[in-house]
């Protein structure tokens, strides 16, 4: 009898923390929704692979409504905000350039679309310091990598490199720097690495 109650008891107190828990916010499981990037987007980045991601171009904010709208190649995307939208590289909303790339995670509520968290791209920032001109580059592949002591990397997406890139540099998409760095960073801590994209030059 004693552990027939203590059976009662524990499937009472996980039923109990089961739908305690079902009801804290994000605890379920986030409903699985379709991705729609712009064509640009997918140049660079591998969000088809993803759920519930919409990737185009900012276009337009209303503050009174608590919507949002981005262009996804030709089509256009609304979706509503709230207190609990996490916005990121951005002051707020109106602060988003026009045409800016954005990347929004959403879902669905009461029928309605919404952000749940919008990330502004951000460019990445060099220090001077780290920077080498052209020309510079122009005289090392002149010379090669073995008497430059130089690597040459292009982190471009593969079929960018393929159309074209320059003389001695690898492909190393920067989508996939973690899978390809062993196999193409230099062991010699003194070899000098260069990495090009296809930003200003």
């Amino acid at each position: 009898m004693g552990n027939r109650t203590f059976t009662v008891i524990l499937a009472t107190a996980v039923v109990a923390i089961a739908t305690t828990w079902s009801l804290i916010p994000g605890a379920a499981a986030q409903e699985k929704l379709p991705s729609k990037s712009d064509p640009s987007c997918l140049k660079c980045h591998e969000y088809d692979k993803a759920s519930n991601l919409f990737a185009g171009k900012f276009v337009d904010v209303s503050t009174k409504a608590g919507t949002l709208s981005i262009r996804i190649d030709k089509d256009m995307e609304v979706l509503f905000f709230d207190d609990s939208t996490t916005l990121k590289n951005a002051e707020n909303f109106r602060a988003i350039p026009k045409e800016e790339s954005v990347r929004i995670v959403y879902y669905r509520k009461d029928g309605k679309v919404f952000a749940k968290v919008v990330e502004v791209k951000k460019g990445l920032e060099v220090p001077k310091e780290k920077l080498i001109s052209t020309e510079d580059v122009a005289a090392l592949v002149a010379k090669g990598p073995e008497k430059g002591k130089y690597v040459l990397l292009d982190s471009r997406p593969a079929d960018m490199f393929n159309q074209g890139h320059i003389p001695t540099s690898a492909s190393m998409p920067f989508f996939a720097f973690d899978k390809l760095q062993e196999s193409l960073l230099p062991k010699d801590k003194d070899v000098l690495q260069i990495y090009y994209c296809a930003g200003f030059s």
